[in-house]
């Protein structure tokens, strides 16, 4: 019989959880084979807890099991195409056993990992989440709402301690704060900066007919190809990257280390980050959708962004916003018209915004009726299952055309453009032949808009 292979962070076990593992016991395997992945990551939202307080968490569980185990520590890797070799590398050097498609049962909840092994041969046994997952039980813990009945005795005892609560709620106070490394939690950095870096053409196309040379800033600057672009167009410009990902920014100095314009900052891009009246551009570039939705979706965290963005411009300096957009409120019907759509429209509509799903009405078979937004939503994230884990839980467009502009005029600025569009690549690659969108009458509607452009002034 074959080894059963558990992935997974575990920094809690639900009560769910530690049921399914005792019912294990009753499973056609040999041996789990329980790997801890984001082995060297601490201290951070994605990972809270120190790798020996996540074992010792777990060994009860898997000991009601009454299979013989093995608890295996991973540490992240960047390359995600090597992360199957990398946990069969350190499974045999911790434990002995040689992991293979041939004896090997893979158990999983995350489509990332299932696709990673199965890929290589492996049986992949998708186990569906019931109740709260650990990422939501430990939310609930840092934000003081009741987790109790949702977790295991052995991660109540954990999370009882007043000094981990303590540093739960000193860790998730760091807004926007991310980790190092991020295969552990499965934002794969290779796929997720290629799709950022593939839209580059668009948004130089977007940005630069507004771009006023002198001191600009890139809030958000990824692999830091835009800020090349913009070094190659302004070379008497001075230009300033701002990330909070030690990882994007590693990759952004490689790219960016033959020009000696660049400066690249570590810090968060909702605050004020070069001196009040230097910069003559601020650019956010599809990263204002992200300090909306990772500061519990709270529009005011973009007027605070606005409003430092106002304090680092100069009289006649831009704030550059190029990112998703919410169409205007209405109700609308969408037409699924393949299964597999279908089948993630319904994961769409459990998951989405940690949860918060999304309200429809099932007309038919393949045609749901609700809101504009949230049906725009799942229209601009129905194809990311790449890092759906983290899409997901991302409001695409957290303002109309109309709210930016309020957003603008709020913070100070003078609105000088107010442009979303349906960006011809997405209409012809991932809306046509996949859905139909149509009024509430039936009426079927123009794509909606999948991006925006907006640009204010400072007096």
């Amino acid at each position: 019989m074959p080894n059963a292979l558990l992935l997974g962070r575990f920094h809690a076990v639900t009560r769910a959880q530690s049921d399914w593992l005792a019912s294990l016991s009753k499973a056609p395997v040999d041996r789990l084979i329980c790997v801890i992945t984001s082995a060297n990551h601490a201290a951070t939202r994605r990972n809270p807890l120190d790798v020996a307080t996540r074992e010792a968490m777990l060994r009860p569980a898997l000991e009601r099991s009454g299979k013989p185990f093995e608890i295996v520590r991973v540490d992240d890797i960047a390359d995600s195409a090597a992360w199957v070799e990398h946990v069969a590398a350190e499974v045999k050097r911790q434990s002995g056993l040689v992991l293979g498609p041939e004896g090997t049962t893979v158990y999983s909840a995350n489509r990332d990992v299932d696709g990673l092994f199965k890929a290589r041969g492996f049986e992949v046994i998708a186990q569906e989440v019931q109740g709260l997952t650990p990422h939501e039980l430990v939310q609930r813990v840092a934000d003081g709402k009741p987790w109790q009945d949702e977790a295991s005795a052995e991660t109540r005892a954990v999370y009882s301690r007043p000094e981990v609560v303590a540093r739960l709620h000193d860790i998730f106070r760091q807004t926007l704060l991310n980790d190092d490394g991020e295969l552990g939690h499965l934002r794969d950095f290779l796929s997720y900066g290629a799709m950022m870096d593939a839209s580059l053409v668009q948004k130089l196309e977007d940005l630069v007919p507004f771009v006023k040379p002198g001191c600009i800033v890139d809030k958000g600057c990824g692999t830091g190809k835009l800020l090349v672009e913009l070094s190659r167009l302004y070379p008497q410009s001075r230009l300033v990257g701002v990330d909070l990902s030690r990882e994007f920014l590693r990759v952004c100095d490689e790219n960016t280390y033959l020009t000696d314009d660049v400066l690249l900052v570590f810090a968060n891009i909702i605050e004020r980050n070069v001196p009040p009246g230097t910069a003559t551009t601020v650019i956010y570039s599809s990263v204002m959708h992200e300090v909306h939705s990772y500061c519990d979706y709270d529009v005011k965290q973009i007027d605070r962004a606005l409003a430092n963005a106002y304090e680092e411009l100069q009289p006649g300096g831009r704030v550059l916003i190029r990112d998703g957009i919410s169409p205007a409120p209405a109700t609308w019907r969408i037409k699924l018209l393949t299964a597999a759509v279908r089948e993630t429209f319904a994961r769409f509509a459990k998951e989405f915004c940690h949860g918060r799903g999304a309200k429809f009405e099932q007309l038919s078979e393949d045609t749901v009726r609700l809101s504009s937004h949230d049906a725009n939503e799942f229209l601009c994230k129905k194809d990311y299952l790449k890092n759906w884990h983290i899409e997901i839980h991302e409001e695409f467009g957290p303002l109309t055309l109309e709210g930016w502009k309020a957003a603008l005029k709020n913070a100070g600025f003078e609105p000088v453009q107010l442009q979303a569009y349906a960006n011809p690549w997405i209409v012809k690659n991932r809306y046509e032949g996949t859905v139909e969108v149509l009024d509430d009458s039936g009426v079927k509607l123009a794509w909606p808009p999948t991006n925006m452009i907006v640009v204010g002034q400072k007096p």
